[in-house]
């Protein structure tokens, strides 16, 4: 009997941590990043201070597991769509399902626009360097495992490669502002433009065989979900505390 309280009480710290994450997302999306305060997580979450501390040390910790479940949230998507079709694992399918989630989730689009009223010194956090690196280092294996078997034109671990390619995503999510001309696209217009560009610029000429993405589709979903669970691992380490 003594044992068995121990998932019970797990799952509830679990519980009250996902709460207080809940919380601190809403918050940093209604006042922006300088104004929210741990009272205010606390107050709103129904918890005393000293609980969230229970899990993180600092205010920049607890805000930087929101990031990174949100990135979480991203990736997910992006698989279920790669399970659901193995053509996403396509560069030009799988920027564009990037693209879509990402303008659907408020909090990393203002860390890709950069907007410090929302996520203020966030943007430049260790935590948040270290989730990109973890990021990078996943799509350059992803991108070699396609250039290996033929479905990429062009090794995106050159380089210039690989600038090009992140010029081409950013400039997507943060370009509209500087629009000289004041021409807007929606964001499936846009979307489609992006997907024209990655496979004229990425892909060969001929599209992959059925036969083909079914060969390379597990590995390249192995690629997302391990970064996944490695982000999900580290979350757990905290809310189960």
């Amino acid at each position: 009997m003594e044992h068995s309280s121990v998932p019970a009480e797990s799952s509830k710290n679990v519980e009250r941590a996902q709460r207080i994450l809940d919380v601190a997302a809403d918050l940093l999306l209604r006042w922006g990043y300088k104004r929210v305060t741990i009272d205010d997580i606390a107050r709103h979450a129904g918890v005393g201070k000293g609980t969230i501390y229970l899990h993180w040390k600092t205010r920049d910790s607890l805000f930087e597991t929101v990031i990174l479940r949100e990135m979480i949230a991203i990736y997910r998507a992006i698989l279920r769509r790669m399970y659901a079709d193995t053509t996403e694992i396509l560069p030009h399918r799988l920027l564009r399902s990037s693209l879509l989630i990402t303008e659907g989730n408020p909090i990393i689009k203002a860390l890709l626009t950069r907007d410090i009223e929302a996520v203020g010194k966030l943007i430049q956090s260790n935590a948040n360097s270290e989730i990109r690196n973890r990021e990078e280092l996943a799509l350059r294996k992803y991108f070699s495992l396609l250039y290996r078997h033929g479905l990429t034109a062009v090794d995106i671990n050159q380089p210039e490669h690989l600038y090009a390619l992140e010029m081409l995503t950013t400039s997507f999510t943060m370009i509209d502002p500087y629009i000289v001309s004041g021409q807007q696209l929606s964001l499936e217009q846009k979307a489609e433009v992006l997907t024209r560009i990655i496979r004229q610029t990425f892909e060969p000429s001929t599209p992959p065989s059925p036969t083909a993405l079914q060969e390379v589709a597990p590995a390249a979903i192995q690629l997302f979900e391990q970064l996944c669970l490695d982000f999900e691992q580290k979350i757990r380490t905290q809310t189960e505390m």
